[in-house]
């Protein structure tokens, strides 16, 4: 992990160099392959955990042994960081859902201690867990309110990049749908000249529209 790879994490992006290097010293980069685990829901967090680059998706599993997914994540940027801050056990098992993805782990202990002699590490963490309020509350749009098309349509808005450069399976997880609808809506968006033909966002106006409703 070097500086400059660092500093294209949006959570890391304004601090300096030293400020970096304090990161770098504490931490180590760890590649899992599909389906290898993260952490196991009822663990104890020995690190705070940052996605690099992948797909990881949380889930629980109830009585039965089912498996209830709660949700999924694509873009750098922490991950459960409430477990790590409060040394309580995750609620959830995270689990690679593609292969060569990459996390960094930073030492729980140290890392408190640059969060405790240093505000721009504590600003970055009450971002980070903004970002997560933010995020559930479209999980909850998505899963109770929205029907497939304002899916798509929040999903694109929040993600403008994400739809070229995911695979559509994998989108279609994420919202919960099949993989035909979400091929199907895409094709409309396409067809109304709201999406080039790989999926960036060409008119956020008419996107909109469909998010009116």
């Amino acid at each position: 992990m070097t500086r400059e790879q660092l500093q294209k994490i949006t959570i890391f992006k304004n601090l300096t160099k030293d400020e970096l290097d304090k990161i770098i010293d504490i931490s180590v980069v760890k590649k899992l392959s599909r389906e290898n685990i993260l952490f196991y829901e009822g663990e104890r967090p020995q690190f705070f955990y940052v996605l690099l680059d992948g797909f990881v998706k949380f889930y629980k599993t109830d009585l039965k042994g089912n498996e209830i997914v709660i949700h999924f994540f694509t873009r750098p940027m922490f991950l459960a960081e409430m477990p790590s801050f409060e040394n309580i056990p995750f609620p959830a098992t995270a689990i690679a859902m593609r292969d060569n993805s990459s996390f960094l782990l930073i030492e729980r202990d140290k890392f408190l201690k640059l969060l405790s002699t240093d505000p721009k590490f504590s600003l970055q963490l009450i971002k980070s867990l903004s970002q997560k309020v933010r995020s559930l509350e479209q999980v909850i749009n998505r899963n109770l309110i929205y029907d497939a098309m304002t899916k798509v349509c929040s999903f694109i808005k929040e993600n403008p990049s994400d739809v070229a450069d995911t695979k559509h399976k994998d989108i279609a997880i994420i919202l919960n749908m099949a993989p035909e609808t979400l091929s199907r809506i895409l094709k409309k968006l396409k067809n109304l000249n709201i999406i080039d033909k790989k999926g960036r966002l060409l008119d956020e106006e008419k996107l909109e529209m469909f998010l009116a409703f």
